[in-house]
């Protein structure tokens, strides 16, 4: 416990010392004022983060990793620039670094065996164009988190139940933070629209002696604004992979497709959102054969609800109390089902800091315990 400690304020003191020289929002280092005969005057470079120390403790006794003696819950730090080539035709890039702070210094039963310093959450450059939308190319948000995941991925303990949470991996099969992935957005009206294309990818090892290979795929989306507070979004993302054995050579080819949708309403201090989606040959069995790695189908929805109370008093900006949950189930390929439901609050404090607990209430084929947890976060 005393470690843990030694952790949560070593990261504290670090945010305090960002604090220094940041404030809470993106910080634009230059700022586009684009002005004859001064190329750098066409540039915007804007820096932020997020740095978030976190304790996860799960009951009935059967957690006994390094999340219950602190860990990095998600620390990363965030590049951006934009360049104006025309008045209508912009260069953009974008570059987010994972940091494992406790990695990092070395701080040993803080983080996973094997665990990396750094990982690259996403990188990627392209056009964007007022009149005929933006086209990037790296590894970026996919279509399905950007018009469903996102939606309800606004507390920690989540992601439990949709696509880019449960498949081999997200960054590989497509459906999170996806590698190789040429996509393009643009508005019509009340409707965003989204279309990418996924090239073949390297092979993905999970860790069981397999190998997993993206050949390719693709995605379609829309978000539809219904009204100022609420959204409406909808994706399809379909990726042909192969699984292979190198001890054996055996191979097998898999169409893995997830569709789904989601509903986000912000009505003044109000949060709702709720979405669900279904999975073909994309969650994993658990099962280490090639022929029968993924399950079948399965589906997911997660929910959340919450009311933002404004404070603005002994430096807390304002409290959120919010109700939440998920539920996952394999339909065959897997028996197997869960379900949680939850409660949490957030603390909105001044200088972007905020504290979030959650306790949440599990019932798993594979009984899992209940989790409570509490994250420190600075954004800025």
């Amino acid at each position: 416990m005393k470690t843990s400690l030694r952790i949560l304020s070593l990261c504290c003191g670090a945010a305090l010392i960002t604090t220094s020289f940041a404030s809470q929002a993106e910080i634009a280092l230059l700022k586009m004022d684009p002005q004859p005969n001064d190329p750098l005057s066409r540039l915007t470079f804007q820096v932020g983060g997020s740095i978030r120390p976190q304790v996860n403790h799960q009951t009935g006794g059967k957690d006994s990793s390094y999340k219950r003696d602190g860990f990095d819950g998600g620390t990363r730090f965030r590049f951006g620039a934009e360049y104006a080539l025309f008045d209508d035709v912009h260069w953009v890039n974008y570059y987010e670094v994972g940091v494992n702070i406790p990695k990092v210094f070395g701080w040993d039963d803080h983080y996973a065996e094997g665990a990396n310093k750094t990982t690259r959450r996403q990188l990627y450059t392209g056009l964007k164009s007022d009149t005929w939308g933006q086209l990037t190319f790296g590894q970026q948000n996919s279509v399905y988190y950007d018009v469903v995941g996102a939606k309800t991925d606004i507390w920690d303990y989540d992601m439990l139940a949709q696509a880019p949470g449960n498949g081999i991996n997200g960054d590989y099969d497509g459906s999170y933070r996806a590698r190789k992935q040429l996509k393009y957005k643009n508005t019509f009206g009340d409707v965003d629209l989204y279309a990418s294309y996924l090239f073949e990818d390297t092979s993905y090892l999970p860790g069981n002696g397999l190998r997993y290979k993206r050949q390719g795929g693709g995605s379609l989306g829309a978000d539809y604004h219904v009204t100022s507070d609420l959204t409406w979004g909808t994706a399809w993302n379909y990726t042909r992979a192969t699984m292979r054995n190198p001890n054996n050579g055996d191979s097998k080819e898999y169409d893995q497709t997830i569709i789904g949708t989601a509903l986000k309403w912000v009505p003044g201090n109000w949060t709702f959102s709720a979405g669900g989606g279904w999975y073909q040959n994309f969650v994993t069995s658990k099962k280490v054969d090639v022929n029968q790695y993924f399950a079948g189908d399965a589906w997911g929805i997660e929910y959340i609800a919450g009311y933002k109370f404004p404070i603005g008093q002994y430096a807390v900006k304002a409290i959120q109390p919010y109700v939440m949950g998920d539920r996952l189930e394999t339909m065959n390929g897997r028996n197997y089902q869960r379900i949680d439901n939850g409660l949490g609050i957030t603390l909105f404090l001044d200088c972007g800091f905020r504290v979030d607990y959650e306790h949440v209430f599990t019932s798993s084929t594979d009984d899992l315990g209940d989790m409570n947890l509490v994250r420190l976060r600075y954004d800025f």
